[in-house]
């Protein structure tokens, strides 16, 4: 049985980072750097996190610009408050954003906690890899400040953003989910922009081809460059529970992190302002809309970006920021009669890739033979 006294607490031992400072930022018309500086028993290191455009997306004398960059920039720290004792964001936030990113903390550290601690993991050695289970009101261990930026980036006012339902961003990674999303908007001619979100690291070799094919042949395609992912191996250079030969481990998981894709989809954020898209698209590999539990924890095995709960949470976070946007993943999580926000489309072009008998909800009975319900 897990442990629920407040007398145990061997969560302490993953304690290992005195804190996290995000900031500050530097803010450029087409580019953004951020500062992540680890300070762990008395040493002080340093690396940066860039965001990159290929058009001008930042207006540095704007409010609402370094309000954005500054939510870009957070996004990598999220996965660390089970491992920190203070996380500070040194940027541009307000209420909602701080309500936002203490929650998601909160929600990620249990995530990693259950699928990333207590389940089996090759990248965990020493007494991380055999941690009992415990029961917590909270599992961020960190403390999250925040700190004021600096008179150039005042706070900013609720103001609506000028946006266009018609207009849909796919976040894409040439993956068969996001080409299928492309393929169906594509297919009732809306007006789709796939944006391509470029890593520093071998992830970008498996979109290149679909990026280089996109370029030359849809005129709204555009790519974000970031380095998260050295970001990400710098981090684990900190967690000394982490094998040092994590890069040569043959597995399909990453060590540590699980909240990733909220690192591209903040990231793709200062283009569909620009752009004025009303719709954000991902391509989920697994849509799901499960929650379950472990050792009586509550969590959404390591999915949570991939879910209905994800899209729902994102998009009522828009909406109270007064961005005017709303995100989901084009095949409906439960496939029933369309409503007047939902088409049902023939499949037979896209037969190679998708049948609707595949879906588990898929009910033959509610809807003409060989259509698709897609949210549109």
């Amino acid at each position: 049985m897990p442990s629920t006294s407040s007398s145990t607490d061997s969560l302490s031992a993953l304690e290992v980072i005195d804190r996290l400072v995000v900031g500050p930022i530097k803010l450029e018309p087409r580019r953004l750097t951020a500062a992540y500086t680890v300070f762990r028993n008395g040493t002080e290191n340093r690396t940066d996190l860039i965001y990159s455009y290929e058009e001008t997306v930042f207006d540095p004398e704007e409010p609402e610009s370094w309000n954005l960059a500054s939510l870009v920039a957070a996004q990598v720290a999220l996965n660390y408050g089970l491992f920190c004792r203070s996380i500070v964001f040194r940027g541009t936030y307000d209420d909602i954003d701080r309500q936002f990113l203490r929650n998601m903390a909160e929600n990620t550290a249990r995530e990693i906690y259950v699928n990333k601690i207590l389940s089996p993991n090759p990248f965990l050695k020493g007494e991380a890899a055999r941690m009992p289970p415990e029961i917590k009101d909270k599992y961020c261990r960190a403390t999250i400040k925040f700190v004021k930026a600096p008179s150039t980036a005042p706070k900013t006012t609720w103001n609506l953003w000028p946006s266009e339902k018609h207009r849909h961003c796919i976040l894409s990674s040439g993956g068969k989910d996001s080409l299928l999303t492309y393929g169906l908007l594509d297919e009732i001619d809306h007006d789709v922009h796939p944006v391509f979100v470029n890593e520093s690291g071998r992830h970008w070799f498996t979109a290149l081809n679909t990026y280089r094919y996109f370029r030359e042949h849809v005129s709204n395609t555009a790519r974000v460059w970031v380095n998260s992912d050295r970001v990400f191996n710098w981090m684990l250079q900190h967690l000394p529970f982490v094998r040092q030969n994590h890069a040569g481990i043959r597995s399909d998981m990453y060590p540590i992190r699980l909240w990733t894709v909220a690192v591209f989809l903040f990231g793709i954020l200062p283009l569909v302002r620009k752009r004025k898209i009303g719709r954000i698209l991902i391509g989920d590999e697994f849509d799901t809309s499960v929650r379950t539990s472990f050792k009586g924890i509550r969590h959404y095995s390591g999915l949570y970006d991939q879910s209905v709960f994800f899209d729902t949470s994102l998009s009522r976070y828009y909406m109270r920021k007064g961005w005017s946007l709303s995100q989901f993943s084009i095949v409906c999580s439960r496939l029933s009669t369309p409503t007047p926000d939902t088409v049902a489309i023939p499949t037979g072009r896209f037969r190679p890739v998708w049948r609707p008998s595949m879906h588990p909800g898929y009910t033959r009975k509610r809807r003409p033979r060989n259509t698709l319900a897609i949210c549109c």
